[in-house]
């Protein structure tokens, strides 16, 4: 590669600088997929936190989404509340990746000719991904994606009251 900076982060990269992002003891406060509406549009997944120590939201959205999966015990999630979100982690680990899309293979219902398989087109392109997990205490979220990004919130512009703030101890 020539000494012209790299437009795109590595896989590695963005899995460093995700991981380094402080997300502990916030309050999980939705997960939302965007599916694409065009053949060129990528899905996305979205994550809302809150920060009820110091009142912020952020917004994490997973691009160029792959795979994801949600796992959550809501009774658990709710005991833990308002700090219900462990950690940020991501992995560059292509047999933890390949191993996400065959077990979600079973889940498809659908059946595919050997010859349109789409199976070995997607194992062949996770060199280019990042296996995110949003670790909860009561669950976790997983995505195979691209990339992600992160914006700060303002709390009046949603109008509505935080699921932290709504918590009865």
């Amino acid at each position: 590669m020539s000494n012209a900076r790299r437009l795109m982060p590595t896989p590695l990269e963005i899995a460093t600088k995700f991981q380094s992002i402080d997300v502990h003891d916030d309050t999980v406060e939705g997960f939302r997929f965007v599916p694409p509406t065009t053949q060129r549009a990528s899905p996305k997944v979205e994550v809302i936190l809150f920060r009820h120590w110091v009142g912020t939201l952020r917004l994490v959205t997973f691009t160029g989404c792959a795979n994801f999966e949600v796992v959550l015990d809501s009774d658990i999630l709710i005991d833990n509340a308002p700090n219900n979100t462990c950690s940020f982690e991501a992995s560059t680990n292509s047999q933890e990746m390949e191993e996400l899309v065959q077990r979600q293979k079973a889940s498809w219902n659908v059946s595919y000719a050997r010859s349109l398989d789409p199976m070995p087109e997607k194992l062949s392109g996770l060199d280019k991904l990042v296996l995110f997990r949003v670790r909860l205490f009561g669950g976790h979220l997983v995505v195979l994606a691209r990339s992600f990004a992160r914006k700060r919130l303002t709390l009046s512009s949603r109008g509505l009251p935080t699921v932290a703030s709504q918590v009865k101890r």
